[in-house]
């Protein structure tokens, strides 16, 4: 079966094929000649001695061409110094010395029909040419098919042994058959080889064009970080992209946030807690960019695995913020606002006091927010609710003074929680 050639592959091909053809029937031609000029001297020394044949006379001036013809092709490669940049000439050096080296075997057979009545020489011609050169199946069907005429046409004639003849003719055609489909063969494998040497020449330069573009892409990202690393509204930014990926979510961080300033005010928390609470609050769930759209947006409750994948955003939340100068305090705060009171929550288990403080007053003010908006599953809460819900999870879920706080707080200002949450509708 062929193997097909992309047509931008063609002319490449043609010349690595050239090349290696030519290098190849270079080598062969000197191993020829070396091999005549041993032969021409052994037939003058068998002469001489009265052991030549009838046929031999013939056979010698095989031998003579076979010195004469590479000799003179070598001064030819000397004459053409540039060939190898010229492709026309060492086309005609290959087919030349092809035609020749086939032609000579085919001669060498037909006069030995004269002498030892063999083909043997025909064959091994046959077979060189197949594994010396890696020409085109039809190429190579006009040179197997001129000698293989030359052949029979030449033996009809001299052998006059109608069993030999006949044993030649079926030998002949088959050997010249199985040459002939060996050279198809391996023009295959080496157009095989070819085309795997060039996709893997042309995925390596798209690997390392992917692979420049990316250094260029992580550079640029890098610098990009560092430069919003220096500047605190990259709060905002990853909040932002957050919430972009949970219509529900939309203004939760920035109400959370609310919340927490709130009872961190009424607890008289410094200005330093204020602020730690606000960017943790803002950035508590960023951790949930890398959970998948389908589990976030979910209508339904989440099965184990969903909700496994879920518990993780703390933790994820946590590695993305290390990465910025400015959040090192809030880090606990992030990775700790899901613990329970009584050790049940998430990610470490951690219990009563050995929970960061400002992580349990987050986890007020994030419950707070997810009971009073809306989900897909329920329509959103009072803050009677609210407060309702937080007391029968107060010392199991939620620290018992904070809860006290927050009730206190809503007492003393609802007002102002109710503008917090009335953000949900603006947002």
């Amino acid at each position: 079966m062929m193997v097909k050639i992309p047509k931008g592959e063609i002319n490449e091909l043609k010349i690595e094929l050239c090349d290696l053809n030519f290098e190849r029937s270079k080598k062969v031609n000197i191993v020829l000649l070396v091999i005549s000029l041993f032969l021409v001297p052994l037939d003058i020394i068998n002469k001489q001695k009265g052991l030549w044949m009838p046929g031999t006379k013939y056979l010698f001036c095989t031998h003579i061409l076979m010195v004469l013809v590479p000799l003179i092709l070598l001064l030819y490669l000397y004459k053409h110094k540039n060939i190898n940049t010229d492709v026309k000439s060492k086309q005609f050096f290959i087919m030349f010395f092809a035609y020749f080296l086939f032609l000579d075997s085919t001669v060498t057979s037909i006069i030995d029909q004269l002498i030892h009545g063999e083909i043997s020489v025909f064959v091994i011609g046959a077979f060189l040419i197949a594994v010396m050169t890696n020409f085109r199946p039809l190429t190579s069907m006009g040179l197997y098919f001129i000698n293989y005429l030359v052949f029979i046409i030449g033996i009809t004639f001299v052998q006059k042994n109608r069993e030999i003849l006949s044993g030649h003719y079926i030998n002949g055609t088959i050997l010249v058959l199985v040459a002939w489909f060996l050279s198809i063969v391996l023009y295959n494998i080496k157009v095989k080889d070819f085309l795997s040497k060039i996709t893997i020449e042309r995925q390596k330069c798209e690997l390392e064009s992917t692979n420049l573009q990316l250094t260029a892409t992580n550079q640029k990202l890098q610098e990009s970080l560092l430069a919003l690393d220096e500047s605190q509204n990259i709060i905002f930014t990853l909040a932002l992209a957050l919430e972009s990926k949970d219509s529900y979510s939309s203004g939760h961080s920035e109400r959370v946030a609310d919340y927490a300033v709130e009872i961190a005010k009424y607890l008289n928390l410094s200005e330093e807690d204020q602020l730690n609470i606000n960017r943790a609050s803002i950035l508590h769930d960023i951790g949930k960019i890398g959970i998948p759209d389908a589990i976030l947006n979910k209508p339904s409750a989440l099965d184990h695995e969903e909700w496994a994948i879920m518990k993780s955003h703390p933790e994820r939340g946590e590695a993305i913020c290390s990465k910025l100068n400015f959040a090192k305090e809030i880090l606990p705060i992030i990775r700790y606002h899901h613990e329970h009171y009584d050790g049940k929550g998430y990610p470490d288990a951690l219990s009563g006091e050995k929970i960061p403080f400002l992580a349990r007053l987050v986890s007020i003010a994030d419950t707070v927010d997810a009971i009073t908006s809306s989900r897909p599953y329920r329509s959103a809460g009072t803050f009677e609710k609210a407060c309702s819900e937080l007391q029968k999870g107060s010392g199991t879920q939620f620290d018992p003074v904070l809860v006290e706080a927050f009730v206190n707080l809503y007492n003393n200002n609802s007002t102002k929680l109710n503008s917090i949450r009335s953000q949900v509708c603006l947002s």
